[in-house]
């Protein structure tokens, strides 16, 4: 900081950075109204002080008629926080050290250094809330190194080459090459949406199971089709199994878990609608029945299925796995 600077001068430079910082060209007679300049010399010397002393970048965008920040060079914005802003950036650490295991220790280092600038009151109220938002809420570990090759080929466009297998699959690990066009957070996992050579639309693949991933520059990056989105591609999938198909299913779920389970959000396509005997019937369009008849079996014995005959086959054949399993229980206690 140049040593001349008053205190006064400072607090009008930062005012005025943050007024540019927004991004949007802001015209000069807002600047000096908002400012309170009383002439607009007063703003023109501000503006060549912070180009000089600072290396601040602003130009004026004549196409648009006002003046832009195009780099803060070496000047730090000081700002205020409200109570709900500061919880929300402890609360929202405490969540990203959760969700992104491989940032844990930069959160962290986070962490201390706001510890020291914040107060401690709304400190420990913003981790008691973050800590509280993902307790019982497990995730699958993830080798960070892949996670960020895998951000950086997405930014840059390039195709990767990885070995993958699919645990429900029963195959060995078979060699992928991928454009990657997204990822996601589901079901306790972090996915990677990308193409697939026979799936026009992309595939799914869990991060935690991509093993010796590397750049592919050799093979051409294609494209996600114009019609999809990541939010399409994520919200279609029940527990992490995403597709295009569109299959009806209809549940019959019974009290007490009938009305709890109303409360969240299964699938974008769900609906509900209660029985004269209390009971709660469940619709929804889903890729895949393999995902849901694993939900049916978690929400045991509330959840029945319903339709259609072949979501129904599947639960016979799990029940059945399940009695031969667990069925000798009784007989030997």
């Amino acid at each position: 900081m140049p040593r001349d600077i008053s205190s006064v001068k400072l607090h009008r430079l930062n005012r005025l950075m943050g007024m540019l910082y927004a991004g949007n060209p802001v015209p000069k007679n807002v600047i000096v109204d908002t400012m309170g300049y009383t002439t607009s010399r007063t703003f023109e010397r501000d503006l060549a002080f912070l180009r000089e002393a600072y290396d601040v970048e602003i130009a004026y965008d004549r196409a648009r008629g006002g003046y832009v920040l195009e780099g803060r060079g070496s000047f730090i914005l000081n700002f205020t926080l409200t109570e709900r802003e500061v919880l929300g950036l402890v609360s929202g650490l405490c969540m990203a050290a959760h969700f992104l295991p491989h940032l844990q220790k930069d959160t962290e280092s986070l962490w201390g250094k706001m510890r020291s600038a914040l107060p401690e009151s709304l400190l420990e109220k913003g981790e008691t809330l973050g800590n509280a938002s993902v307790i019982s809420l497990p995730v699958s570990m993830m080798d960070p190194r892949t996670f960020d090759m895998i951000l950086h080929a997405i930014n840059i466009r390039q195709s990767l080459r990885f070995s993958y297998a699919s645990p429900y699959s029963g195959e060995e690990p078979k060699l992928r090459k991928v454009s990657p066009w997204g990822v996601f957070f589901q079901s306790h996992a972090w996915y990677l949406w990308g193409s697939h050579p026979k799936l026009p639309r992309g595939a799914t693949y869990r991060i935690s199971r991509i093993l010796s991933p590397h750049p592919w520059p050799e093979e051409p990056y294609h494209e996600p089709p114009e019609e999809t989105s990541l939010h399409k591609h994520a919200s279609s999938g029940w527990y992490g199994y995403t597709g295009d198909a569109a299959i009806p299913v209809e549940i019959e779920i019974a009290p007490p878990l009938g009305d709890t389970v109303q409360e969240t959000t299964w699938h974008p396509t769900q609906h509900f609608r209660k029985t004269e005997e209390g009971k709660v019937i469940m619709t929804a369009e889903v890729p895949d029945l393999g995902a849901v008849a694993r939900w049916i079996m978690a929400s045991a014995p509330y959840a029945e299925a319903k339709a259609p005959r072949e979501l129904v086959e599947k639960m016979e054949e799990l029940a059945r796995e399940m009695l031969r399993k667990h069925g000798h229980g009784s007989s030997n206690s």
